[in-house]
């Protein structure tokens, strides 16, 4: 079922886009962001429907960037499939029609209408499931026109890692319409006791092994490539940028290392990573050495073992709360040592996941991402008010940047009492970023504060200013090898936050972010930093409006004298709208729109409007 997502408020839209945006000069593999276990959360406690799956675009529009979902092979079609079952012989489902789905953010699903969904009983309980959603019709309905075609712009794309586990679907009774209802227990009350029942067994006691092996047209890379070939980053493109020094750890260029998210994102424009999980196939049904080319195996992009870790009730908030800085300890034999010479980080993709009995809590979430983990959200809920609140909740905390409700721009407070105000004047605008207790926060630029200074442009190594500045000498406040900077990673940030602390106390620290040339759109490079966004206000429209229209009467015109054009294929006009866009990602990316009217600044050439 589509859950009843609030809408996303203007703020935390605003700090997705400028972490984001922050951390374009970051190895991939370095971000940490939100992920979460699609089976656990959503499929297994709701459905496998269509409707359930609208939620996912949903989820990675708050911040998501690591899905982890099971695949399930079909011995009796040869497919791999979401849902995990297959009729027992002699039994046959009645079916029902799916309605088009269209989620709360007002995106149509996608499916057909003529989509089947059946009822199968496994182990006691009734599932809801959409025997027509395989794993190609999940790559072109969900992930391409639900999410990638949605978000195919310099606003709100983002590059995501699809990690799937692969399973043998099991053999189930299909019931007839209306017999669900003769089940002993309800879907709500055996929810949080299922989750793992469906991974669990052992692949002897899967659907009948008499099978036909999957062909190389079968197999899931040439799924892949077929359905979103041109936004895929690949095992085979990851060797290439490795040999020619495109490949960066946290530190330096690497020749084991990532490529930069600015380079995969805004370059290249690849949108998704695919990585195997668990594999409970037998070889015998299915070779993944098929996929190597298109798919990364877990020595690539690790699920567990080193790097994976589980939060449990033996974890507490308390405990986590009560982890002295600067040393980040997770669990034994996984510990991130951060100390003031800098921080050794272990693995690459690092994660956490929480449980059904011990879901993160919001002091969890940002423990783990300090200590640079990226929180998997895994925990199996009851009732879809359970699931949308612990998904909100967690997606909320899930920002290492920006502290809740963060940024928002508000008048200074106007003076009272004879009390004069901090410029002379009333009612000034905060549009400046200071790292406080709590995380990032808006703060008038004329308060003074100590500086935040990058040292020898190190990663790790921050230095405060010998005085208090106001946000508008910041620059000048910091001497010799330090220059005025902002945390680029969660571990960037902890290390600056431990100094905070030790030099500033509870007072905030100047870091290089603001929004003063324009509303709203944050930008680093110091107060004279240019917004390379504009605003939908009334000149852009004026601007916006007639080329836009002079452009759509020039189509029209062509169109009408050259018929031939009729035929063109869509991909043409994708293509080209990829290659403006290219241009975006060649100029200096450091700003955060305030709406979806673009107007791109190159510095390198002449004003242009791009339209998406």
């Amino acid at each position: 079922m589509a859950l009843n997502w609030p809408s996303l408020a203007l703020s935390d839209e605003y700090a997705i886009r400028s972490q984001r945006d922050l951390t374009l000069n970051v190895s991939i593999d370095q971000l940490v962001n939100p992920a979460i276990n699609l089976n656990s959360v959503l499929l297994e406690p709701l459905n496998y429907t269509s409707n359930t799956l609208t939620n996912i675009a949903a989820i990675i529009r708050r911040g998501v960037s690591r899905v982890f979902l099971d695949l399930y092979w079909n011995s009796q079609t040869s497919a791999w499939q979401l849902c995990p079952f297959i009729a027992e012989d002699n039994t046959s489902s009645n079916t029902s029609t799916a309605v088009n789905g269209t989620s709360s953010d007002g995106i149509d699903s996608g499916f057909s209408s003529s989509s089947e969904t059946g009822i199968f009983l496994y182990n006691g309980r009734a599932y809801t499931c959409n025997t027509t959603i395989t794993f190609s019709v999940f790559l072109s309905d969900v992930l391409k026109e639900q999410w990638i075609y949605h978000t195919d712009d310099n606003l709100s794309a983002q590059t995501i890692v699809l990690t799937m586990n692969l399973r043998s679907a099991k053999s189930a009774a299909a019931l007839n319409a209306g017999d669900e209802g003769s089940v002993g227990t309800t879907v709500t009350q055996q929810a949080t006791t299922s989750a793992s029942s469906l991974r669990s067994e052992s692949v002897t006691s899967t659907a009948s092994r008499a099978t036909v092996a999957a062909s190389d047209f079968d197999n899931l890379a040439t799924q892949i490539k077929n359905v979103l070939g041109e936004y895929v980053y690949t095992p085979v493109m990851l060797e290439s940028d490795r040999s020619t020094n495109r490949t960066w750890n946290d530190t330096a260029v690497s020749s084991q290392g990532w490529p930069l998210l600015q380079d995969v994102l805004f370059k290249d424009f690849y949108r998704v990573l695919f990585s195997f999980g668990e594999i409970d196939v037998p070889s015998s049904e299915y070779d993944t050495r098929l996929d190597f080319d298109y798919i990364f195996s877990a020595d690539d992009i690790p699920h567990s073992g080193n790097g994976a870790l589980l939060y449990t009730s033996e974890f507490s908030s308390a405990e986590l709360e009560a982890i002295p800085s600067p040393v980040c300890t997770i669990s034994d034999g996984d510990d991130i040592g951060i100390t003031s010479s800098g921080a050794r980080v272990k693995p690459s993709w690092l994660i956490a996941s929480d449980t059904s009995d011990s879901p993160f809590s919001a002091v969890a979430i940002l423990q783990y991402m300090k200590c640079g983990y990226s929180p998997v959200l895994n925990a199996t809920l009851g009732s879809s008010n359970e699931i949308l609140q612990y998904l909100v909740s967690a997606l909320e905390s899930s920002r290492w940047s920006w502290k809740a409700g963060q940024p928002t721009e508000e008048l200074e407070p106007v003076p009272t009492g004879g009390a004069t105000s901090i410029t002379g004047g009333s009612g000034e605008m905060r549009r400046c970023a200071a790292l406080t207790d709590d995380g990032w926060s808006v703060e008038n630029c004329f308060s003074k504060y100590l500086v935040a200074c990058r040292v020898a442009k190190g990663p790790y190594n921050w230095t405060l200013s010998q005085k208090k500045v106001s946000y508008y000498d910041s620059i000048s406040a910091c001497t010799g090898n330090t220059t005025l900077s902002l945390p680029r990673t969660a571990l960037q940030n902890t290390m600056l936050q431990t100094l905070r602390q030790s030099v500033a106390g509870p007072d905030p620290v100047w870091i290089d972010m603001n929004s003063i040339e324009q509303p709203n759109c944050w930008v680093s490079g110091g107060p004279g930093a240019s917004c390379i966004y504009a605003t939908s206000n009334r000149e852009s429209i004026e601007v916006i409006v007639p080329t836009v229209a002079a452009i759509v009467v020039a189509l029209l015109l062509a169109l009408t004298l050259c018929s031939k054009l009729l035929g063109y294929k869509q991909v043409k006009a994708r293509r080209k709208r990829r290659r403006i866009v290219k241009k975006f990602g060649e100029m200096e990316y450091d700003g955060v729109p305030v709406n979806n009217s673009i107007y791109v600044h190159n510095h390198a050439a002449t004003d242009e409007l791009i339209v998406f």
